[in-house]
């Protein structure tokens, strides 16, 4: 089946550029070809279409995003659809398991700027903190927040964006655009469940359910309500622990240990409820339009952790006689509203705008305990909360004027000022409290004379020491011009003052592109750019203690971590320095094609220099830094890390997308699809050691961390599509190629390597009347795994390879149905 639907998508496109009989005696096709896309994302003022945008922009329908958002999250969806955008499956990492890491061109999700109706969107108080995280430690933009039943398609602009639209828009732009239909509306229910799995048996079983309406607003206006809830039962993949559970008994093993659990661990994709809320007006008042839209998402998460044995000394056995699992908690409130109005003066198009957005979050952890505190420990806790505020004030000016003898010159300028902030508080003391317990004679521990260990098992602890309290203004002013040089050439050029009141400082980005008109179907086109990214407020600011499996000496195991605060004594007695802005040059070079009706073919090459990369030290343990430990009045017994302008980077890749929609006459219509990315980061530079870190025969960015960038994540992904349709039936068939990986430990020998893999994805649906559809499907049909570990887990984790582009979860199958009214 797998060799039948890769043939036929070939054959479909391959019948494009040959011209076939069905391609000549094509009847317009139900959904608008790429080409006829009109997008407003990276061009003001005037409309453009994909094939004659000077920069490549994607263009996601909401017929798409229906079809699939109900299985998946928007992050998921987007990986799915555009090639070089690629969204992370994090296993058994608290919060990273829930707003997982994504971002586009090899880059991080911080490195792309997020606009809901061309409205910056606020970051998201999660900091992302994954293993193999490219930008650890700061807090991109959550879109899984934004309710997919209210989307009327995405845009995303794949080019450096920062004088256009500003601060970390330096791999690109995604513009969501909310639905503003007065009349209709939509409604679906949806459930599906992993394939069994045949140790966990099913599991992952998902709920979803939306509706959008739109209604009128007086004689001019319209407002369309939008809302969604999903409930998800967890996913585990895990494998025996190669550990004891139990203490020995005069030296032998206890007779429970033939017949323990030993699959403890039961980290994966988290149980999640969420509902979310959505609304997006305007209403005409004469000259002028009032506008406005607003979110607002509620959800709960639990993730499983490592477990926990009563032969160590984080079990108290009085609690927990067999030992526990530790669960990540999380309740996560995120809103945003927006107002403004639109008017004209002296022929010039005004908008003035004001955005409000906020996350906060509460995090904890159930079943577990402080076994410091001994038989007196709770067994949960509400460990710490996070918030970030954001408010973004627009103004934005644009018109049109005829030069040098009937050029077309479209003139935009505007103003933005925004106030952020960042703040963690600590919650429960018991959850950090060195209760000074020691384990006694008699307590058939083994473990007589050694203290508990101290703080919440399985938790993110933030100490009243580590709570953070950033906050920061930001003012910009931008130009942006486009001239039709003459009827084949367009130039645009695009300039931008921004500057922050805290260490970021000022910087100018400016922006040149243009697309030659060589032919009716073929263009050229380019850009070159300059960015900025300030250091987020989390990477300034943030610090805790947590347990986290981590690959240390050849086996995965459980250690204690600590992350710093660069502006700690501890971090700078290890050679800590304050934060300097990234600054980045992006590169392009494409050509689009449309040689016949309903075919389109663009290619874009890229390269994207980005100085000063921010990120996490390697994980840092020595007796040097023990004693520099100890003597700030912890244990000694943590890996340390702090944030640091570690490395210079540069990334080159090259964009393939084509499509092809057609008629068979009575065989039916089609719509083929090919997609293709490559990617490849190098670093250029790392910066020096510091000699602190010398002293004690350290590395500040160690081989591990370095392969986090070049090799962790695949190089290449290829997405070939076919959709057919026929009356009232019509299937959906997509086969996706991730290429191979590797996960890089400081010991060359204990590197980890993953092969390429092909996922395939199949949906039937049955339009059963003018208003009901009736839709089957799977995700990874084949139910497909990446490769399998081969260093050691201790503790009994998955497997497969945490960080598989496509999940290490195994297939999904699910049923839908869809209401039209």
């Amino acid at each position: 089946m797998r060799t039948v639907l890769l043939t036929t998508s070939i054959l479909a496109l391959t019948a494009a550029v040959g011209g076939t009989a069905f391609a000549q005696e094509a009847a317009p096709v139900a959904a608008p070809t790429v080409a006829d896309d009109i997008v407003v994302t990276g061009s003001r003022g005037q409309t453009r279409t994909v094939t004659t945008s000077p920069t490549p922009i994607d263009v996601i329908s909401g017929e798409q995003i229906a079809q699939m958002g109900g299985s998946m999250q928007l992050r998921d969806v987007l990986t799915q659809l555009v090639p070089s955008f690629q969204s992370q499956q994090v296993g058994s990492s608290s919060w990273n398991s829930v707003s997982r890491p994504a971002g586009l061109r090899g880059l991080s999700g911080v490195h792309v700027l997020v606009l809901v109706n061309g409205k910056r969107r606020h970051n998201s108080a999660l900091i992302d903190l994954n293993s193999g995280s490219t930008s650890p430690g700061s807090n991109p933009v959550d879109l899984d927040q934004i309710p997919t039943s209210a989307i009327a398609r995405i845009e995303v602009l794949r080019d450096g964006a920062a004088a256009q639209y500003g601060s970390d828009a330096i791999a690109g732009v995604i513009n969501i655009i909310l639905k503003n239909s007065a009349e209709g509306g939509s409604a679906s229910v949806e459930a599906g469940q992993r394939y069994k799995d045949s140790v966990n048996g099913s599991d992952g079983e998902t709920f979803s359910a939306q509706i959008s309406k739109g209604f009128k607003l007086g004689e001019n206006g319209s407002m369309v309500l939008s809302a969604e809830g999903k409930h998800q039962q967890q996913t585990v993949r895990n494998s025996d622990s190669t550990a004891k559970i139990y203490p020995s008994v005069n030296g032998a093993d206890d007779p429970r240990e033939a017949t323990a659990n030993k699959r403890l661990y039961q980290g994966g994709l988290p149980q999640l409820k969420s509902v979310a809320l959505a609304q997006n007006s305007q209403i005409d008042a004469g000259d002028l339009t009032f506008y406005s839209n607003a979110t607002f998402n509620y959800r709960e998460a639990k993730v499983g952790q490592a477990g926990r044995t009563p032969r160590t000394t984080s079990d108290i056995a009085a609690i927990y006689p067999d030992g526990f699992t530790p669960y990540y908690t999380m309740k996560e409130t995120d809103w945003q509203a927006t107002a403004g109005m639109k008017g004209q003066a002296q022929g010039w198009d005004l908008d003035l705008s004001t955005s409000y957005g906020r996350d906060y979050v509460r995090s904890g952890a159930e079943n577990t305990l402080n076994a410091s505190l001994g038989t007196a420990s709770p067994t949960k806790f509400d460990t710490f909360s996070s918030a970030f505020d954001q408010w973004t004030t627009n103004f934005d000016a644009t018109q049109g004027f005829e030069v040098f003898g009937g050029r077309h010159l479209q003139v935009s300028f505007g103003a933005e000022m925004r106030y952020e902030s960042y703040v963690t508080k600590s919650l429960d003391a018991a959850a950090y409290a060195n209760g000074g317990y020691v384990f006694p004679a008699g307590s058939g521990t083994g473990l007589v004379g050694q203290p508990g260990a101290i703080g919440a098992q399985g938790a993110t602890v933030v100490t009243p020491e580590d709570e953070a309290n950033a906050k920061r203004m930001s003012g910009a002013g931008y130009i942006d011009l486009a001239l039709d040089v003459t009827d084949r050439l367009l130039v645009t050029g695009a300039g931008r003052f921004e500057t922050y009141d805290d260490s970021s400082g000022s910087v100018w980005s400016g922006k040149v592109s243009a697309l030659w008109k060589a032919t009716d179907w073929l263009n050229f086109r380019g850009a070159f750019s300059n960015g900025f990214r300030a250091p987020s407020l989390s990477q300034q600011a943030y610090a805790q203690t947590a347990t986290q499996v981590s690959l240390v000496n050849g086996s995965y195991q459980l250690i204690e971590s600590k992350i710093l605060q660069t502006g700690s004594g501890i971090a700078q007695a290890l050679g800590g320095q304050e934060l300097k802005p990234e600054k980045s040059r992006n590169y392009s070079f494409g050509v689009t094609l449309n040689p016949l009706a309903g075919f389109t073919l663009t290619v874009d090459a890229y390269q994207i220099n980005i100085d000063n990369r921010i990120t996490l030290t390697g994980l840092l343990s020595s007796a040097g830094v023990r004693q520099i430990l100890v003597n700030n009045g912890f244990s000694g017994d943590q890996y340390v890390r702090f944030f640091a302008n570690a490395i210079d980077t540069r990334t080159r890749g090259i964009d393939a997308v084509a499509a092809y929609g057609f008629s068979a006459g009575d065989i039916g219509r089609f719509r083929a699809t090919a997609a293709f990315n490559y990617n490849k980061t190098k670093i250029t530079h790392i910066a020096e050691n510091p000699a602190e870190l010398a002293n004690l025969n350290l590395t500040l960015f160690d081989r591990q961390t370095q392969g986090y960038f070049t090799v962790f994540t695949p190089r290449d992904k290829l997405i070939l599509g076919l959709e057919w349709s026929n009356g009232p039936v019509s299937l959906r068939a997509k086969e996706t190629r991730y290429g191979s990986w590797k996960l890089l430990a400081n010991q060359a020998a204990n590197d980890q390597s993953y092969g390429a893999k092909w996922i395939t994805d199949l949906e039937a649906g049955l339009q059963a009347t003018d208003t009901l559809k009736i839709s089957v499907g799977a995700y990874n049909l084949f139910n497909t795994y990446p490769t399998k570990n081969s260093v050691i887990s201790t503790i009994g984790s998955s497997p497969y390879g945490s960080n598989s582009p496509f999940g290490a979860y195994g297939g999904y199958y699910y049923a839908r149905l869809g209401l039209d009214f």
